[in-house]
């Protein structure tokens, strides 16, 4: 829900909208401990869709395998962290 804060006059300004609750800045810290497990996929998912687009590239051969490898490396370690996040959360088994 939004709220709509009216002016005196049109020549003051335009209407400006504000959300009603806002969130705070998402930090290191909270994406670590608050990411559930469809953000996480979609993250892995965008990090290996983003290392095939970088290799289907044509062009600069080694700066491309160099982005692609980063993509790769972003999604295994979203991989680890998730394995590490399953472990801890199971029922008495690790």
């Amino acid at each position: 829900m939004t709220k709509v804060i009216h002016l005196a006059s049109r020549s003051a300004g335009t209407r400006v909208q504000t959300p009603a609750h806002s969130q705070a800045p998402k930090t290191a810290h909270t994406l670590a401990q608050g990411v559930g497990t469809i953000e996480r996929q979609g993250a892995i998912e965008n990090a290996l869709s983003m290392a095939l687009y970088f290799m289907r590239q044509s062009g600069d051969t080694a700066a491309n395998l160099w982005a692609a490898t980063a993509r790769t490396n972003r999604a295994l370690t979203l991989l680890k962290q998730a394995s590490e996040g399953t472990q801890t959360t199971a029922s008495g088994r690790a």
